[in-house]
């Protein structure tokens, strides 16, 4: 008999049961029927080992929420979503990559916070692979307007845009705390053309590029942030590296890794 194919919480109650308990190795049935008629080896045996039960529980978490990430690819792939791509707008990574993200986001969103440093892991990880188009579904004014410096910033230099995307995120709670004044030291140190900035945020093309950035989530029932379109797929929610990566493969028609 293979032990691999054990159970992780056969394996635990044959080390909890003396030697004495069986005459051989038992078999996989053996050890079936055994927990059966006696169930309190099963509590004892999670009593003891809670840690190792906990990551047992994570683990297939994740494995059924990538399932149904895999699932919900597959469908998406069958009706690809269309974003409108504009040659003015900021594209971060590599323009040579082969697989356009759009990103819906708020800056001043926490699960936004999480999805800006998935999209800082893709793109490192994945540069020839993935590039970035950063869309707009602002919550609040305030929200609004750091989505309206980074476009303008934009124009100057993506690198600074992509810069700001980041250290927004990375101070999103001193931001949300004391206000759009807090932005001023960073526009500082990037180095930003504050008089460009200025005529650029006074610029009604900008405001419009936002608005039709709501438009368009909306036609793609797209209404919570973060959430992405990949190859077509709608994703919601602070995605994994991995999701992207399962998109990547289906799209490609490539073998997709077992989950273990």
């Amino acid at each position: 008999m293979h032990l691999k194919r054990f159970s992780f919480l056969a394996l635990l109650c044959l080390c909890l049961l003396p030697a004495s308990a069986w005459a051989k190795t038992p078999s996989e049935e053996q050890v079936r029927a055994y927990l059966k008629d006696h169930p309190e080896v099963v509590m004892d045996v999670l009593a003891k080992h809670k840690v190792e039960l906990y990551n047992l529980v994570l683990q297939g978490r994740d494995i059924r929420q990538r399932m149904i990430w895999r699932a919900n690819i597959k469908r998406g792939l069958a009706n690809p979503l269309v974003p409108h791509i504009s040659p003015k707008r900021v594209l971060l990574g590599d323009p040579e990559a082969k697989v356009m993200v759009v990103e819906y986001t708020d800056f001043l969103c926490p699960s936004c916070r999480q999805a800006a440093h998935n999209m800082e892991r893709l793109l490192a990880k994945d540069p020839n692979r993935f590039k970035l188009l950063v869309k707009h579904l602002p919550g609040s004014d305030s929200a609004r307007q750091l989505a309206l410096y980074y476009e303008a910033i934009g124009r100057q230099s993506p690198a600074k845009a992509w810069e700001f995307y980041q250290k927004v995120f990375l101070d999103q709670d001193m931001i949300a705390d004391k206000g759009l004044s807090a932005v001023q030291p960073l526009l500082k140190k990037l180095g930003v053309d504050q008089a460009r900035l200025t005529r650029d945020l006074a610029d009604k093309a900008l405001a419009k590029r936002l608005d039709d950035d709501l438009a368009e989530a909306k036609s793609f029932k797209v209404q919570g942030t973060p959430a992405f379109i990949t190859a077509g797929v709608v994703m919601r929610g602070a995605v994994p590296v991995a999701a992207f990566e399962d998109v990547w493969a289906l799209s490609q028609n490539q073998k997709l890794e077992p989950l273990q």
